[in-house]
């Protein structure tokens, strides 16, 4: 046993007493639940109170006084000796950031705030060894201090040298590695964020997730790498407090519930809730009562056949610059707890899925990318346009099955990325073409464009009224520097929180018969073989989860046909902006998903109608300006548009130019 010190002796009392005064309570609830808990958690600041001295050398030495500490705890309860109970601190006052952890912390008591990055596998790490000398079979027990394993440097009884580790017979203990990295928020400028190994061990292993932002209190301790001879700092963690919480988990007390409640009796409550999202941007009434929708949510069900269907809405905003998307998007990020912002053009695709990073002892682990951090939160790209086609790919299982699989360095897992995505994209052209089709514009697949259950196109058009009250309230905010708030951020956080976790809405006959009107109606007047399809069964999903979002606002418990109204005149409002074929004056759907109109198809069709109608005429190679005149002649339809048909049929391998100026079908 190790010789223990006059101060720890006296450290030792003075726990004794502490614990038989302020704890004796929790102390022997925790004997009494041994080993299922393992741990009693003492209040710092309770201890400060109690004795200064003794919470000034918990800091200065951390190790001696933890394991007084825990000494302190078997003499309250001889009985209970073999319960070797862990002592963990928390509201440790010594919060240093991450970045300032210098030599001189080394050794001492720390709390540090950060978000995880990546948790390797779990590891046995040998505490005592137990030895058996092979020539008399005599055994002997080693403590453990570190990796490499001490043997016996002789047998008591025969004198050998040879010892065989008994491994069934040596005690383990669980130990993990995590990386945690100092918040976004703290950096300034072009500088990286500082991140730290942090050693978890006994029940506090497999406790945190990539993304949590957690406070981590522990020893700060430094190690020799054996490859570079250089050392290397990392934390011995003692406590983990979690710093933020998912919407479900933010505390709420009876006064806030009350609060909550109170707020939701006001039949404004809808107006003040749109009005508070994103204050500081004039304007866009729409894009905001989207954006209140998706922080509230639908109802994520699960089937009997295992089938999960999301109740997160996904958003995609497409704009001309300068209008303030990057704000939103940045509100957002702010507003949810579990919010991540990233930008397309920064962004690879293991960077929003996961990345397969070898550790420190050799083996891979998965760290986590801005989809899965985001789980259970808000997911917000700026740019998404801007991101390289083969990293977009990343995000089609995400945005829909709301999983991530991976399969990477001998790695097979499947991450949840249950995560409501807004996503803001530029036209490429610097302004929005109304006459042009969402994906001819922000360079986005149809699949991708497809999983988006609203699209909103917000125009900077001048307009003397809107212009003045816009000008009025940026230098309002400038003059001022105060944003009027209808509602409270953190109480709007907490009632956001209330709603997600108590309202589980459910569907009422008059809302089911609102919508099956609504898609039945939408569905008809397409009938018809000239009409383009205005609607699938995908906006229907859609449109069921923002009437269970705008139920949640009001904290129903049932789904109304108002509720279903108001989801279908928002829907609407989209349609018209995207999907509006100006040839026809109506609405098709293939617009809106980035494939090709029905009007679009018919010149098509028409052009390779004519082509092989002239093709006998012409020894099989039709002149494009013979070629003009005829769809112009019959159809009306302009040289311009007649030229983008060709290209888009080439593209798709139908004709070709044998030579130059002449078609001919494939």
């Amino acid at each position: 046993m190790d010789t223990i010190t006059e101060k720890s002796k006296t450290s030792v009392a003075k726990f004794e007493d502490f614990f038989s005064t302020e704890y004796k309570d929790a102390v022997f609830e925790s004997l009494e639940k041994y080993p299922d808990e393992r741990s009693v958690v003492v209040d710092y600041l309770q201890l400060e109170m109690f004795d200064p001295d003794l919470a000034d050398l918990l800091i200065e030495k951390p190790e001696e006084v933890i394991k007084a500490a825990q000494k302190a705890i078997k003499n309250i309860d001889t009985t209970r000796k073999n319960a070797d109970l862990q002592v963990r601190f928390e509201n440790v006052t010594n919060n240093i950031p991450l970045r300032e952890l210098r030599s001189k912390f080394i050794g001492k008591f720390v709390a540090v705030d950060g978000i995880v990055r990546k948790t390797n596998e779990i590891r046995p790490r040998i505490v005592n060894a137990m030895f058996e000398c092979r020539s008399c079979m005599r055994l002997h027990e080693v403590p453990q201090k570190s990796n490499m394993i001490s043997e016996p440097a002789l047998c008591n009884d025969c004198g050998g040298r040879s010892f065989r580790l008994l491994q069934e017979e040596s005690e383990f203990l669980d130990t993990q590695t995590t990386k945690l990295q100092e918040p976004l928020e703290n950096l300034s400028g072009g500088e990286q964020p500082r991140q730290i190994n942090v050693v978890l061990e006994d029940d506090l292993v497999d406790m945190i997730t990539p993304g949590d932002i957690i406070r981590i209190t522990g020893t700060l301790k430094t190690v020799r790498d054996e490859k570079t001879k250089l050392f290397k700092n990392y934390i011995y963690c003692n406590y983990i407090e979690a710093l933020e919480q998912e919407f479900e988990e933010l505390q709420i007390s009876e006064e806030d519930e009350e609060e909550i409640k109170e707020l939701a009796k006001d039949p404004n409550v809808y107006n003040k809730i749109i009005n508070s999202t994103a204050p500081s941007i004039q304007g866009y009434r729409e894009v905001k009562e989207a954006i209140a929708l998706q922080l509230f949510g639908g109802v994520a069900k699960e089937l009997e056949d295992k089938t999960r269907i999301r109740g997160d809405v996904h958003i995609l905003i497409v704009g001309d610059p300068g209008i303030g998307k990057s704000q939103m998007l940045k509100y957002v990020s702010k507003l949810a707890p579990r919010g991540i912002y990233t930008s397309g053009k920064g962004t690879s695709g293991v960077g929003l899925t996961a990345a397969a990073v070898k550790d420190d002892l050799g083996g891979w682990s998965l760290e986590a990318g801005a989809l899965v951090l985001g789980d259970r939160g808000n997911v917000c790209v700026d740019e998404l346009d801007k991101m390289r086609s083969e990293d977009r790919s990343a995000i089609h299982e995400a945005l829909e099955q709301q999983t991530i699989s991976i399969a990477k360095a001998g790695i097979m897992a499947t991450l949840n990325s249950r995560c409501a995505m807004l996503a803001a994209a530029n036209p490429k052209f610097g302004r929005f073409d109304r006459y042009k089709s969402i994906a001819e514009q922000i360079n986005l697949p149809s699949p991708i464009l497809s999983r988006f259950d609203l699209i909103f196109v917000v125009e900077d058009k001048p307009n003397a009224e809107r212009d003045r009250k816009l000008a009025g309230h940026i230098l309002d905010i400038h003059q001022n520097a105060e944003i009027p708030f209808e509602i409270d951020p953190e109480l709007l956080r907490k009632y956001i929180a209330y709603a997600r976790k108590q309202v589980h809405p459910k569907l009422t006959g008059g809302a089911i018969e609102v919508l099956q009107e609504f898609y039945v109606g939408m569905r008809g007047s397409a009938e018809d073989d000239d009409s383009p399809v205005p609607i699938t069964a995908r906006q229907l999903e859609a449109l069921v989860r923002l009437s269970e979002a705008n139920c949640k606002i009001r904290l129903g418990k049932e789904v109304t046909s108002e509720d279903a109204k108001r989801a279908i005149k928002l829907q609407q409002e989209c349609m018209k902006q995207v999907g509006l074929d100006p040839d026809t004056g109506k609405v098709d759907i293939d617009k809106v998903e980035g494939r090709t109109p029905k009007s679009e198809r018919d010149k098509a069709r028409v052009l390779l109608d004519i082509v092989k109608e002239l093709s006998d005429e012409y020894g099989g190679r039709v002149p494009v300006s013979i070629l003009t005149d005829e769809m112009s002649d019959r159809y009306n339809i302009s040289e311009d548009k007649v030229k983008q048909i060709i290209t888009k049929l080439k593209q798709q391998g139908l004709v070709f130019e044998p030579t130059a100026g002449y078609l001919k079908t494939v």
